[in-house]
């Protein structure tokens, strides 16, 4: 799938954004970039709209104003670019936590939300913390983005064991590093930008959530959760609690549980189960 530019992002699309039927325009995660929405995007018969956010992949060297604020404004260019009139915006873990000043942007524009695995504060943790965020991450930048000999070994290294014993997500977990690995001294790099992936994991880990600006719309927002964190081997990054504490916040929201993990959840056909049913109004969701 090839990458355009459209108002400075490099986008991924598949499927028609013309017409009535509302496009899905989606979010994507902190080191990821438009690729990840391909399995999805597969399943829709709604067109997809993905840009690769400030600082990653395509748009490695974007500068936006910043936070999460600052990528919203990037996105909605975007949107304005291409005439989207009728939008269900999908975001997946950073991407979540950015929907909700994406569709306040958009208003009336904006006709679902659907959130995976993130929009929706975790439980209070110490590992929450700005200075601890900041720590973590950076670590996380160090480990990554330097030389790599081969896709493989980046993709050994960037997914974990998220994908352990799944030798059928295999091509699909490649074709996320292949979007993000840029050649780079007879080796490959992943094009991050690790002052901004740093910073824009603070905004999302310890601010706030943008969860209220929802209340705003009366348009379905469905938030689904993976049963896993970042490997089978550990609990929810949104416990029962956090989902509970979210439903509060908006009483409408709809949830469910997606029997995967964070990462590999983007590839559950159930996704795009709910994803169309949002875009068809909100029919049938999990209560």
């Amino acid at each position: 799938m090839d990458v355009d530019a459209v108002a400075g992002l490099g986008v991924r699309r598949w499927g028609s954004s013309s017409g009535r039927d509302p496009v899905v325009l989606a979010l994507h995660g902190l080191t990821s970039t438009s690729a990840v929405w391909a399995d999805l995007a597969r399943r829709l018969a709604s067109g997809v709209v993905a840009p690769d956010l400030p600082g990653r992949g395509a748009s490695v060297d974007v500068r936006a104003a910043p936070g999460l604020p600052g990528l919203a404004a990037a996105v909605l260019r975007v949107a304005d670019d291409l005439g989207l009139e009728r939008v269900v915006v999908v975001g997946h873990s950073m991407g979540a936590f950015l929907a909700p000043l994406v569709v306040a942007g958009l208003g009336d524009r904006a006709v679902g939300t659907v959130l995976l695995d993130g929009g929706a504060a975790p439980e209070r943790s110490p590992l929450h913390r700005p200075l601890v965020v900041r720590t973590l991450v950076g670590l996380q930048m160090r480990r990554l983005v330097r030389d790599w000999e081969d896709v493989e070994a980046y993709t050994a290294a960037a997914e974990g064991r998220a994908a352990a014993g799944r030798a059928d997500l295999r091509d699909g977990l490649h074709a996320w590093s292949e979007a993000v690995l840029r050649p780079h001294e007879g080796a490959l790099r992943p094009a991050l930008d690790p002052r901004r992936v740093v910073a824009d994991a603070v905004d999302s880990l310890c601010r706030p959530p943008h969860l209220p600006l929802l209340q705003r719309t009366a348009a379905p927002v469905h938030l689904v959760a993976a049963v896993h964190g970042a490997d089978e081997a550990r609990g929810p990054f949104l416990s029962d609690r956090a989902v509970a504490a979210a439903a509060r916040l908006l009483p409408r929201l709809t949830w469910e549980r997606a029997q995967a993990t964070h990462a590999t959840m983007l590839f559950d056909p159930a996704i795009a189960t709910s994803v169309a049913r949002v875009a068809d109004g909100g029919r049938d969701l999990p209560r």
